[in-house]
């Protein structure tokens, strides 16, 4: 019994590097769901600036944190771990800015200092934990990452939508302005978030101290191939020089920077679409999925579909998940639209917010395994930015609208032609993502890089080439 007690003592502190970087995602999470939120609640209001300031200030952080890192990755020619630094750093800026929530009119203020540290949370936490991580964990702490944000955004809905409900109720049978109902309804949020921002400080600062006794390690890789490569500098070896040391079969096009846009591209446009359903389902009076009181439930459906992808992921890849989840969402509308046309149901699109969380991390993740690890934060900060415009040009152009014939139509074919158009959406980037993401399931990251690099020299690979090519020189055998 010791034993065994032991070996779970052991594996505790090999993860829990991970599992606390984990956890920081969910401050961050609260922070989007005020966000979100405020949108909804102040849209009557004309803040301009005001209500983007905090996504721009983020976006601006975020570019300037991830070049530091590719400028230290130049200069020191491996992977520095000082993600844990940076995450304290957010900590602290989230401490700082859950007390701006508790004065009226100051919550702008605590916005601005909260999106410092949700940029930081995002380039060095998902930085960390791709690089960090083993090939059997690395998705499902990727995925956990993406759960405990969600659960972060669904408990700052809960919280401050309960408060603004109560704010309606106070003021039935009146005509109250905007200001008024939305007085003190980030009270509640700014204690939770208080207590949130000072546990989480207080874990990352133990695993930094942890660190510094030698229980746990922050520096090294359970990667092995990871490890020694950054070890003895080879981590961001040019691909010619790869194709120079390594024993391969054949070599085709190189295919990461375009397999990494297309997933840019594709990621940016699938969360746009998810953004649209909620302020949808949320706003519009046709479509709206519940009473005020409990629109929260619709970003807990969202939380449950996210804790679904991390069991899924145990067993089946994140493309393999993405694609499946894309055509069930496929099927899923169409029964939608046609139960919601004859009967009034909306059961249906309850399904969709489900299927929208199990694929909410799967993008980021096969995102994230097929980057170049030299700009890894690079491209986590245009993932990153592509986010928050998603959310900023969706307000803009439909939210804030209040008299959008598109967004906020009631009669029956505007409704059914906005599901034909995200079928169709969802079709192409299923096909996309489909088509273009190679095989990553379990695999080692230099193994990926190596694939998407188009170093063919795995058997299971060497199996799907046509010999009759290789024979007659249709495809050549090295291209550069």
């Amino acid at each position: 019994m010791s034993n065994l007690w032991g070996k779970c003592v052991l594996q505790f502190f090999k993860y829990a590097p991970s599992y606390v970087v984990c956890l920081c995602f969910l401050p961050a999470g609260f922070i989007y769901g005020y966000t979100i939120c405020a949108f909804i609640a102040e849209r009557h209001l004309d803040g301009n600036l005001i209500d983007y300031g905090p996504l721009i200030l983020g976006a601006c952080l975020a570019l300037v944190t991830a070049l530091g890192f590719l400028l230290l990755k130049y200069l020191k020619k491996c992977i520095v771990y000082w993600h844990p630094l940076l995450l304290i750093g957010a900590g602290v800026f989230n401490l700082i800015a859950s007390c701006f929530y508790f004065a009226d009119g100051f919550d702008h203020v605590g916005a601005y200092v909260s999106y410092v540290a949700h940029s930081l949370t995002f380039v060095a936490g998902y930085a960390f934990l791709l690089t960090i991580s083993s090939k059997e964990s690395r998705a499902l702490l990727l995925s956990g990452c993406c759960s405990c944000y969600l659960m972060g955004l669904a408990s700052a809905v809960s919280l401050i939508g309960a408060s603004y409900v109560q704010n309606v109720n106070a003021y039935a049978g009146q005509t109250p302005t905007t200001e008024q109902l939305i007085d003190g309804i980030y009270v509640n949020f700014a204690a939770t978030y208080l207590s949130i921002s000072a546990v989480m400080l207080a874990i990352v600062i133990g695993l930094k101290v942890l660190h510094v006794l030698g229980t746990v390690d922050v520096s090294n890789s359970l990667d092995n191939d990871v490890r020694i490569a950054n070890a003895n500098g080879s981590i961001f070896e040019p691909r010619a020089e790869v194709i120079k040391r390594l024993q391969f079969f054949y070599v085709t096009r190189n295919q990461q920077w375009h397999v990494t846009l297309l997933l840019l591209f594709t990621e940016a446009i699938q969360y746009a679409l998810f953004i649209y359903l909620v302020f949808w389902f949320a706003l519009n009076d046709a479509m709206r999925l519940t009473q005020l009181a409990h629109v929260d439930a619709m970003f807990w459906v969202v939380f449950a579909g996210s804790v679904l992808a991390v069991a899924c992921l145990r067993f089946i890849s994140a493309k393999v998940q993405f694609v499946g989840t894309q055509l069930l969402l496929l099927l899923i509308t169409v029964l939608g639209m046609i139960i919601y046309g004859t009967t009034g149901s909306k059961v249906t699109f309850w399904l969709l917010l489900l299927l929208f969380g199990l694929a909410y991390s799967s993008q980021q993740v096969v995102l994230l395994e097929v980057t170049h690890l030299r700009f890894t934060e690079c491209i986590i900060f245009g993932s990153y930015t592509l986010k928050l415009l998603s959310t900023g040009i969706v307000y803009y152009y439909f939210v804030a609208n209040a008299s959008n014939s598109y967004f906020y139509a009631r009669d029956e074919n505007t409704l059914m032609a906005q599901g034909f158009v995200f079928m169709i959406i969802t079709a192409l980037v299923a096909l996309v993502v489909g088509m273009k993401v190679p095989r990553t399931h379990r695999t080692k990251l230099l193994d990926i890089q190596y694939e998407v690099y188009g170093i063919i020299f795995m058997k299971h690979q060497i199996e799907q080439l046509n010999v009759r090519w290789l024979n007659d020189g249709t495809i050549p055998t090295i291209s550069q």
